[in-house]
């Protein structure tokens, strides 16, 4: 008797489990025909192995093994298996993906309908411009409330509107941004700063904006300098513009960011063909035109995206100084430094690929 007898049992027994399971789960509809064929033949396989071992020895020669023992018949089955199993994982991490995309996109057009229910839609209008400020916000009920009383209700001669994205917030971030008079995009699942501007950007152009800012909830950009930002586009010069940190102020600079901010700034620069200064700027500007141009995917690293993607439209793109200040209150939601390098130089050149 093979002293390998009880391991082939086991396997004969779980090899049936899955085929009853396979055909069961099919029956009540729990279990798309795809994956009840791959579960049935893998089953199969596995109740054939079991019962006849040799039957597996033409495919592990081809694999340069030479069986004839127990021993090695079962390493050369157990890099099959692992082959096998790394597909499947494979597969199971595609589907997963696709199942991420449609609950994203289900969370947004919810928040974008509810949006619409209580602020409404609106036409841009022939007379004075309107100008958006999108902010992102995942718990900043401490700094948003700040934020928003230095906004001005009119820059460069435009009626401004207030647009603060709750993405995710457990806290009385949405009250509070309500209470300063902004409209919410309120969405319950959190997915990333870039995904909440990018939702933000949406809602304003079906707000009828003009132009479209976008500020930190963390009270680090000066609001105060939204003119600056904007002019450019008002008199035509630019499509795009940035607020550069470099050009401008940077109070108390961390050495490892302000570093990185540098290399990622010539890179930027090399890959758009264009003088970039501070490519990870949250303060920037957009005409509508250019927003309506322009497909975000990133739901992190949204700076590195903005800069690459108005660059391959074509877009005009101007830096203008800005001042970047220390953190009113709460805590930074930005991941470690060097997590934070990894995912913005993956979402650059993702974009750039792309």
């Amino acid at each position: 008797m093979s002293p390998l007898i009880y391991l082939r049992v086991l396997g004969a027994v779980v090899a049936w489990i899955m085929l009853i399971s396979a055909v069961g789960r099919r029956r009540r509809g729990r279990l798309p025909m795809s994956d009840a064929l791959i579960q049935i033949l893998l089953g199969l396989g596995l109740l054939v192995i079991s019962l006849i071992p040799a039957i597996v020895d033409p495919v592990l020669r081809l694999l340069g093994f030479h069986p004839g023992r127990d021993q090695r018949r079962i390493i050369g089955v157990l890099l099959i298996s692992a082959i096998v199993t790394y597909v499947l994982i494979l597969r199971a991490f595609s589907r997963t993906d696709r199942v991420e995309a449609l609950l994203a996109d289900y969370a947004d057009r919810v928040a974008t309908r509810q949006f619409l229910a209580d602020f409404g839609a609106q036409r841009r209008r022939a007379g004075p411009k309107r100008l958006a400020v999108v902010i992102p916000a995942l718990n900043e009920e401490r700094s948003l409330p700040l934020v928003l009383r230095e906004i001005p209700r009119e820059v460069e001669g435009m009626d401004v509107e207030v647009i603060v994205v709750s993405d995710g917030s457990t806290d009385s971030t949405e009250a509070m941004a309500q209470e300063n008079g902004a409209l919410v995009v309120g969405r319950d699942i959190r997915r990333g700063q870039g995904a909440a501007v990018a939702l933000g950007y949406r809602t304003a152009l079906l707000r009828g904006a003009d132009i479209v800012a976008t500020l930190d909830a963390d009270g680090q950009y000066d609001p105060l300098e939204l003119p600056q930002l904007v002019k450019p586009i008002l008199v035509g010069d630019a499509d795009v513009v940035h607020g550069s940190r470099v050009l401008g102020e940077y109070h108390r600079p961390m050495f490892g960011r302000s570093q990185g901010v540098k290399v990622f700034a010539r890179l930027t620069s090399l890959l758009a063909r264009s003088p970039i200064t501070d490519p990870a700027s949250g303060f920037r500007a957009f005409s509508a035109e250019a927003l309506q141009r322009l497909t975000f995917r990133e739901r992190q690293f949204h700076a590195s995206e903005v800069t690459m993607a108005a660059a391959k439209e074509g877009l005009r793109v101007q830096e203008v100084p800005c001042t970047f200040r220390e953190r009113t209150a709460g805590t930074t939601k930005k991941p470690p430094l060097f997590q934070y390098g990894l995912g913005y130089a993956r979402s650059l050149i993702r974009t750039w690929l792309g």
